[in-house]
């Protein structure tokens, strides 16, 4: 039989899934066992690690896929705005995905981390970005920004939650300020 590891790295994420969920439903110490390391490793989220990624993704968009994906169409018309705004959207999706998972397991502190760095990749994106792209989404950084806010009150956060939110929106959004305090109020 081959190297157990060379055969688990051959494995697509799918496989791995389905493996793993037997092996869980199998045995009930195993299960726990899995349940902690995979709390664990959800656990770690930093709001500045959460906003460098962001900003980089966000920064590395080409503006020749907005011309790309703008214009006429099958279907009618694709504005340059409209474009840009999917490909954010597109960016951002996975990010308000993993808010989603923590929310749902009752993660509230790693949940607000991602929220606020988040909130500070888009800012800095708005703010310092150079890139040609960004021309094309001008308004786009904030009302994600809104959008971001939306998912994140959707959790159902506590006052204390909404409280530090403001808090770090007043310390490092502060032109975004008024736009994102008056969303969570």
């Amino acid at each position: 039989m081959p190297d157990p590891h060379a055969i688990i790295d051959q494995l697509s994420p799918g496989e791995a899934l389905a493996i793993l969920k037997t092996l869980a439903a199998s045995n009930q110490q195993l299960a726990r066992r899995i349940a902690k390391m995979g709390m664990a490793y959800l656990s770690k989220v930093d709001a500045e690690e959460v906003a460098a990624a962001l900003y980089d993704e966000l920064d590395a968009l080409e503006v020749e896929e907005v011309w790309d994906r703008s214009g006429k169409t099958r279907h009618g018309y694709v504005d340059t705005g409209e474009a840009a705004d999917q490909m954010i959207e597109e960016v951002i999706e996975p990010y308000l995905e993993r808010l989603k998972k923590h929310q749902k397991l009752g993660m509230s502190t790693e949940a607000n981390k991602l929220c606020m760095g988040l909130l500070l990749g888009l800012y800095q994106f708005d703010r310092e970005s150079q890139s040609e792209f960004k021309n094309w989404a001008i308004d786009a950084p904030g009302e994600f920004a809104l959008s971001v806010i939306e998912a994140w009150k959707d959790g159902k956060p506590g006052r204390k939650d909404v409280t530090a939110l403001k808090q770090f929106i007043a310390d490092e959004l502060s032109a975004w300020e008024a736009h994102l305090v008056r969303e969570l109020s």
